[in-house]
């Protein structure tokens, strides 16, 4: 092969070691088993938030709880932090983001132009050119908009992440209370069935020996079915109720915390705490994630909007031009300029224009929505709280009175059993309306404290 042909094999060598290979990952399935199954311990947990961790964020993280008290939030909120389906996601997506930022406005490809006046005669004259993308490397026009678009999509998703943060603490709590209210009634329901059947071989004997009608004991089997049926529905909300928090947090539902955790999130609620004042709309626009992660949508929108823009920027390319000849070289330059053709890119501007128009109304929608929400959860927890203060607190006790003497009555004269039958009922209703009660004044309480954001000095 003649000499002057080496360019045509150093331009194919180039080429090909341009070239990268991918790397493939493999699981098995008991790796994946024992993923899933390093779950269950305090250190399982300090260890996934280690993974799991982004840098400060402007709402309130958990840590790692020193101990295992599944009665406590930390437990609960440090495992929804790390574990959550759709925040591990979420947390992917930003790493993902944030990773491409590393390429985001790189100069285009090096171009490499080899060619020869005839292939059958290689010795006649050759050329090789050589060049880069000016703009580029300069990091100018689109290439610096490309940098920008790429910061903005990192920070929108970080923004999502945060506002995904924000709601899975309330979420989890809600669903804690959930729970806790249907094992509370559970365990009432059994209590007032144990208390009632100290009557219930009284009634026996007296349907035996005639004294009284089947009817009326058939009232009084109805009343005790019915505080069945209800701790049957309660066990059935718990079940349901766990379900929901070991979705939220990531756990498997056989984890010993579900069988540990009690009453206390409802018992510790204390109304007289609460601060119930409502914060402005401008105040909403600095403490509510879930507005910053729409201002941050918008600026997105607009860096789109400038990188469209800058499209109409022509793309220039310089480099060396090496001519071979028999007997003698020339080196000189090449220059290119592709520009836009006029009007090709208008129509992906306006199409950017109303993107962000639309990122735009959307925050202010969401801004009215907030203040809204605000004011609905305060109106919400101020009528829920009186209900959970005075009227089924007051209702409980007059039935429980009112179930005392149908008891007293009943041992005297056996013929009063359907005021005793109907006792019951209104006592198997009073304990689920105090119960619902409890849970709706702390749920309300939460739903307030979510919508209001989060308190200035936890901001960064």
């Amino acid at each position: 092969m003649a000499s002057h042909s080496r360019p045509f094999v150093a331009a194919s060598l180039f080429v090909l070691a341009s070239c990268a290979s991918t790397t493939t990952a493999s699981l098995s399935d008991a790796e994946l088993a024992r993923a899933a199954a390093a779950r269950q311990s305090l250190d399982d947990v300090a260890a996934a938030l280690r993974l799991a961790d982004l840098g400060p964020l402007a709402v309130p993280v958990p840590r790692a709880p020193s101990e295992l008290r599944p009665d406590q939030p930390e437990f609960w909120h440090a495992a929804a932090l790390a574990w959550n389906p759709e925040l591990r996601q979420l947390r992917r997506r930003v790493r993902e983001l944030r990773a491409e930022q590393g390429s985001a406005g790189a100069p285009g490809s090096v171009e490499l132009l080899a060619q020869t006046r005839d292939a059958g005669d290689l010795e006649l004259e050759s050329e090789l050119a050589l060049t880069i993308d000016v703009l580029g490397v300069l990091g100018l026009g689109p290439a610096a908009a490309a940098r920008e678009l790429a910061r903005e999509r990192s920070r929108a998703a970080f923004g999502e992440f945060e506002a995904a943060v924000w709601k899975l603490r309330f979420d989890v709590d809600r669903a804690r209370v959930r729970l806790a209210r249907a094992k509370a009634l559970a365990a009432s329901m059994d209590a007032l069935y144990g208390e009632c059947a100290e009557d219930e071989l009284r009634v026996r004997k007296l349907a035996e020996r005639g004294w009284i009608g089947s009817g009326m004991q058939s009232g009084y089997d109805a009343a005790l079915h019915m505080i069945e049926h209800r701790r049957a529905m309660a066990a059935a909300d718990a079940s349901e109720a766990k379900a929901d928090l070991a979705e939220l947090c990531g756990l498997d539902a056989a984890h010993a915390a579900f069988d540990e955790l009690a009453g206390g999130v409802i018992a510790r609620f204390r109304p007289e705490e609460l601060e119930l004042r409502d914060p402005g709309r401008e105040e909403l626009l600095a403490r509510l994630p879930e507005l910053r992660a729409r201002r941050l949508e918008l600026a997105m929108a607009e860096a789109e909007l400038r990188a469209e823009a800058r499209e109409r920027w022509p793309m220039l390319r310089f480099g060396p031009r090496l001519t071979l000849m028999p007997g003698d070289s020339l080196l000189g330059g090449m220059l290119g300029i592709d520009v836009p053709f006029p009007g090709a890119v208008e129509g992906r501007i306006a199409a950017a224009h109303e993107r962000r128009e639309a990122a735009r109304e959307a925050l202010e929608d969401a801004l009215v929505n907030a203040s809204s929400n605000v004011t609905t959860a305060r109106e919400r927890l101020e009528t829920l709280l009186e209900q959970f203060e005075e009227h089924a607190p007051e209702f409980d006790a007059e039935v429980a009175r009112m179930l005392v003497a149908a008891q007293a009555g009943f041992r005297i004269d056996g013929m009063t059993i359907d005021k005793l039958a109907l006792a019951i009922r209104e006592r198997v209703e009073s304990l689920t309306s105090l119960a619902q009660a409890r849970a709706d004044a702390v749920i309300a309480s939460l739903d307030y404290d979510e919508a209001r954001g989060v308190a200035a000095e936890v901001q960064p």
